[in-house]
């Protein structure tokens, strides 16, 4: 298996030039510890500035904005997306022009913009203007027929491909750049895990 640190430079891959980018998984999938693995691996290595929306857990260095009008004035800068749904109404069909637009135009404002959420939240509109999409563990019935997201995925004929799913383990991921597929291994970031301290349930009786 390829490691983020392996021949495939997956930093440089995904933020040197500008572009929109997909991360696709199903719920509890460690959508979330890889944007914060691959924030901590930026700060380790440039100089950059990130804006965030719907991380739960505060990561130095980086600002947050909470509305569509303040996304469309960042420029020259790293946007990480959690939960696309709450930011984006992609149900509303009357609301698609407004979303193209907003996404071409941070794409004109030399931004990376990284789209994080679940496979039926990346509408065939939206999928047609991601130009890398990294996938982690992702049922194929939820994803939508014909976009751009499912045809990749359904492309990919390695190992952990089944007839309904993409098997991925959870520190694992597969990367699709446009023309090939990178299989990489992501950490466990326990310091951003806003679940570990989750109560049980469930108590076992004395």
């Amino acid at each position: 298996m390829k490691e983020l640190t392996a021949n495939y430079n997956v930093l440089n891959d995904l933020f040197s030039t500008p572009k929109i980018i997909g991360l696709v998984a199903n719920t509890n999938e460690g959508k979330s510890n890889m944007i914060y693995y691959l924030l901590e691996e930026l700060n380790k290595k440039y100089n950059f500035k990130v804006y965030t929306y719907g991380l739960r857990c505060n990561v130095p260095k980086t600002l947050k904005f909470n509305s569509v009008a303040e996304l469309e004035q960042i420029k020259n800068s790293v946007i990480l997306i959690d939960e696309l749904f709450s930011l984006f109404d992609v149900e509303n069909k009357r609301a698609r022009r407004q979303i193209e637009n907003t996404l071409r135009l941070i794409f004109h404002n030399n931004n990376v913009l990284l789209l994080c959420g679940l496979g039926e939240g990346f509408k065939k509109f939206i999928s047609a203007k991601l130009h890398t999409i990294i996938f982690k563990k992702v049922t194929f019935a939820d994803l939508i027929n014909g976009s751009m997201v499912k045809n990749v995925v359904m492309g990919y004929q390695g190992e952990e491909k089944g007839s309904s799913i993409l098997n991925l383990d959870v520190d694992e991921s597969i990367i699709y750049d446009g023309l090939h597929y990178h299989k990489v291994k992501i950490p466990y970031m326990e310091q951003y895990d806003s679940k570990r301290n989750n109560k049980p349930i469930l108590v076992k009786k004395c």
